[in-house]
C-alpha cells in the first residue's frame, strides 16, 4: 500500500538492524573452500622410484647390461649412497623452512 503522507517515515531500530543484516554478505557453507596449498615434489622418493621403474623396464625388455655393472654390488652401493644423500638434503631443506 502506498504511503501518501507528507513526510517520509523514519525507520525504527529493528528496521535499521534488518537493513544492516540484509546488506551483510556471509559465505554459504556449501561454497568451495580456498584452493589448498600445493605440496612440493619429494625428490627423495621420486628419484629412487624413477630408477626402480627404469631398472624394471630394462630387465623386462631383455636388455643385456655388462656384468661389471653389477659386480661386487657396486650398483646397489651407488643407489644406497644416492638415496641417503637425497634424504639428507630433503631433511636439511625441511629444517631450513621451519626456521625461516
Amino acid at each position: 500500500m502506498a504511503d501518501y503522507s507528507e513526510f517520509p517515515t523514519t525507520p525504527t531500530a529493528w528496521q535499521e538492524q534488518q537493513l544492516k543484516d540484509w546488506q551483510t554478505v556471509t559465505p554459504l557453507s556449501t561454497e568451495d573452500s580456498p584452493e589448498p596449498r600445493k605440496r612440493p615434489v619429494d625428490l627423495g622418493a621420486l628419484i629412487p622410484g624413477l630408477l626402480f621403474i627404469a631398472l624394471a623396464v630394462v630387465s623386462m625388455a631383455g636388455v643385456d647390461l655388462p656384468f661389471e655393472f653389477w659386480e661386487d654390488g657396486g650398483f646397489v652401493w651407488v643407489l644406497l649412497i644416492g638415496g641417503g644423500v637425497a634424504l639428507l638434503v630433503s631433511e636439511l631443506k625441511k629444517a631450513r623452512r621451519r626456521r625461516g
